[in-house]
């Protein structure tokens, strides 16, 4: 049973961000339906945090708000297919279910540098993918805040290659 949008709106808090959060959905060609706000104000209470859609279910349930579980899928769908929400997989999930988070606490700029060790060379990582994976597992380890910047350290190719390897040592030599 739908409680209807104005019993939704009595129980909701409302903020400022709520007309942000008409607004985007307009701008999207979206209608901001009581199962829409409901969905991205619990998103929104859990940032940075990726959530399946029974906990979302749940905690809707929990403020005195029912919409069925398939609602929940559809509208998280739609939200997704719009660029609003980032759905996420765990490979270490038993349950192997989908999760989501907003796509702004996603996205949120991160500056990753591969940087050599020996000679300083630096060079910035772009790949999107690469990002969001990095985020996700800032997250992962227990990190709210997700990641701010990353410096990977590794040697570039001609550090690498003027270095001597183990192989073209002598035995019972120290490397110079």
């Amino acid at each position: 049973m739908n409680l209807g949008y104005e019993r939704v709106m009595e129980n909701a808090p409302t903020t400022s961000g709520d007309s942000q959060v008409f607004a985007q959905l307009r701008k999207l060609g979206l209608r901001p339906t009581s199962a829409r706000v409901c969905v991205l104000q619990v998103l929104n209470e859990h940032v940075h945090e990726s959530l399946p859609a029974e906990r979302i279910f749940l905690l809707l349930i929990e403020i005195g708000i029912s919409v069925s579980l398939g609602t929940i899928y559809r509208v998280l769908n739609e939200l997704e297919q719009r660029g609003m929400v980032h759905k996420e997989w765990y490979a270490l999930d038993p349950a192997g279910k989908s999760r989501y988070v907003l796509a702004s606490a996603v996205v949120a700029p991160i500056a990753c540098q591969l940087l050599c060790p020996s000679c300083g060379r630096s060079h910035s990582v772009t790949d999107k993918l690469f990002l969001e994976a990095l985020q996700r597992q800032a997250r992962a380890g227990g990190s709210d805040q997700g990641l701010a910047s990353a410096v990977i350290s590794i040697p570039c190719n001609q550090c690498a290659s003027a270095a001597p390897t183990p192989a073209a040592q002598t035995p019972g030599t120290a490397p110079a």
